[in-house]
This record gives structure tokens, sequence and C-alpha cells, in this order.
């Protein structure tokens, strides 16, 4: 566990739980709705050409197995998710790709209780924060994939967040076998221009939607990982997370009745927004999508 100075203890061990639990303890059906089937909360990889919604699935697992490549995770022994989801990469690396045990965590019961129902003996789901995980052995390779953005709470100093970041990476590295690889996806923001929508919107995510989440500098990144791994590759693909933002609103609106019916009327209507701000974001150059390729120093 990472030792913190005790007047931030309450604050930041596990700052993120309820803000996770607002956002993702929403009914699994409501997510099976929005996501369909593949369940996979994160951009695609769509080829040239393709209609976006028909080829939404596809492109999720198109992003998912270029990931698994990436990290050599293929036929892995072991592999790590932080912030799991409902457990699409722990299927796919284990089911498609031949990994012996994929193990994630997430502060989410019910993600929990949908990836338990899936019944894959090979995946272990555990409900805790990254930084209380613990592990016999090492992992051959780990995945965090639009989960970090949660990790580090915006209203800490600056000082404070710096550490936390190194925190989650000094966890990395505690957990990986040298010369393991890390692939993370994050959104970063580098001071955009701001106009009034802008920081409305801006305003609603942090304050309502994520509340206190913290979208990182790419500095920030480099910061905490420095000396601790070797940076592989930085890869910015904002409409690989804007594409899925759109095809997710589509299917939202196309059975809006259904899902008022399941969660009501705020519950959807916050998600219109915060897609669609996602979107809008992402297309304009606001926020970024960064995959980042890491090797764990001996």
């Amino acid at each position: 566990m990472t030792v913190v100075n005790e007047r931030f203890e309450s604050k930041v061990i596990n700052p993120e739980v309820d803000a996770i639990r607002h956002h993702y303890e929403v009914s699994n059906e409501f997510y099976r709705l929005l996501l369909g089937p593949q369940m996979m909360y994160s951009g695609g990889y769509w080829n040239d050409g393709e209609d976006l919604r028909a080829a939404h699935d596809l492109a999720q697992e198109r992003k998912l197995d270029s990931f698994i490549e990436i990290a050599g995770a293929a036929g892995a022994k072991r592999v790590l998710d932080i912030g799991c989801g409902w457990g699409t990469m722990l299927n796919r690396v284990t089911a498609v790709h031949g990994a012996e045990e994929a193990v994630g965590v997430t502060l989410s019961r019910t993600q929990k209780q949908y990836i338990d129902a899936l019944g894959n003996d090979r995946v272990k789901v555990l409900v805790e924060s990254w930084e209380d995980h613990r592990a016999d052995d090492p992992y051959d390779a780990a995945f965090c994939i639009n989960a970090l953005e949660h990790f580090v709470l915006s209203t800490l100093p600056p000082r404070e967040r710096t550490k936390r970041f190194r925190a989650f990476f000094q966890q990395c590295h505690s957990l990986l076998k040298p010369g393991g690889k890390l692939v993370l996806h994050i959104m970063t923001v580098e001071n955009p221009p701001l106009r009034r929508e802008l920081i409305d919107d801006l305003k609603f995510l942090q304050r309502e939607e994520f509340q206190g989440c913290y979208i990182p500098k790419l500095q920030d990144l480099a910061a905490g990982a420095e000396s601790l791994f070797v940076v592989d590759e930085v890869l910015n693909e904002p409409l690989s997370f804007a594409h899925a933002c759109r095809v997710w609103l589509e299917q939202l609106a196309e059975r809006r009745d259904e899902a008022v019916a399941m969660e009501g009327e705020d519950v959807v209507a916050r998600f219109e927004r915060y897609l669609d701000i996602f979107a809008y974001t992402l297309e304009d150059g606001v926020f970024n999508n960064f995959r980042m390729t890491l090797t764990r120093r001996a």
C-alpha cells in the first residue's frame, strides 16, 4: 500500500469509490443496451469506410486483439486488467488468445456479478482498488483501458496528484515481471482554448457525472513512469473513442424508452449529455486519447 500523509488519507486511499459506483453501478442491463453485446466501454478500431455502427462490435474486437498483441499477452501465464469493466478483455485474452489466467480489479460490484456469470474459470475478478491488489506471482502483462482517469482526484494539490500517478506506476511495476508490458488507453488534456459552452460541459463532467475525476496531461504520465518503465509507444487515437461515443448515442436513442423504463429519465439524460461532450471534445482536439505501451524495467 502506498504510504500517504494522514492529512490526505481519507480522501486519497480510495477517492474514486463513490464516483465510480455512481456511474458504473447503473444496471448491467442498461449498459448492455448502451454498449451492445461486447460490453466494451472504450474506443474501437474501425477500418476506413466502415459503417461505424454496423462494424462497432468488430472494431472493439480489433482493439482488444491489437492490445493483446502489443502486450505479448497471447498464451501468457498471468494477465492483469486494472479497471476491468465487464470483463471483455479478460474473457478475450483467455478464451481467444490462450492466456492461462486473467485477473481483473474493479470497484463496481455489478461488474463483478456480470463477469462471474460469464462462467470463464480462467478469469478471476476482485472488487478492490488497484493499490490494494497483491499477487503471489508476477504478471506477464497488464492493461488499464480508460480507467486511470478515475484514479486521481482533481481536488488534490498538484504535488499530491503527481504522487498519485507515481504510486500507480510503482504499483504496476511491483505487479509485473521484468520486461512485462503495460498497455494503457487514457484521455489527456493540454490547455484547450476555453469558451462558455466548454467550461459548462467540463464542470458537468467533473462535478456531476465523474465527480473529482482528473484528466491528466501527458507530462503527468511521463513523470509517473520515469525510471520504472521504458516508454515504447505513445499514439493519440481520439477518434477511436469519439466514434464509439457516437455509436452508443445512436443505440441509446433507438431504445430510449426502454432505457428510461430501466433507469429513469435523469440517468438517461446524464448519459446522453456526457457521451455528446466526450464525442465533440475528442473530435475537436480538446481531449486526447492516448495508447501508451510501456515495458517494466528490471
